[in-house]
């Protein structure tokens, strides 16, 4: 087995070893108490939902995002905005629901994954199929 340095750039090197450090001092607080466990999954649900809109064009900020999914809308934004950071978390915590049921992936899982993401954004399409083409 090969070593960090023996093969890649000495600055990723470096990198890595202060990733284990930090793994490893990490490692030495678990198991985590729920109360840490639970604001690092909300704060991940956070993060993932703030960026995957605005990979998308959604320009709520995080903070604005936070505001949105606690259920307060923000002024200057669009109801499309809002509807977009709800239906991500939501979307989030049913996929969360059906591993922690171990249910194997389905057509109608994806569908119904997709319908939860375009609820009351583009309810027209919302869990079906595009029947055109896109054209970039």
């Amino acid at each position: 087995m090969k070593l960090y340095g023996e093969i890649m750039d000495p600055t990723l090197t470096e990198r890595l070893k202060t990733l284990d450090k930090l793994k490893a001092k990490l490692d030495s607080f678990r198991p985590l108490p729920p109360e840490v466990i639970n604001n690092l999954h909300e704060d991940l649900v956070l993060r993932f939902t703030y960026n995957s809109n605005a990979i998308e064009g959604n320009t709520l900020t995080l903070k604005e995002t936070k505001v949105a999914l606690e259920g307060i809308t923000v002024g200057g934004k669009t109801m499309r905005e809002h509807f977009e950071a709800i239906n991500h978390r939501d979307a989030i915590h049913y996929i969360e629901e059906l591993v922690q049921q171990k249910e194997l992936l389905s057509e109608w899982q994806i569908k119904s994954i997709h319908q939860r993401i375009l609820k009351n954004v583009d309810d027209k399409n919302a869990g079906i199929y595009r029947k055109t083409n896109v054209i970039s």
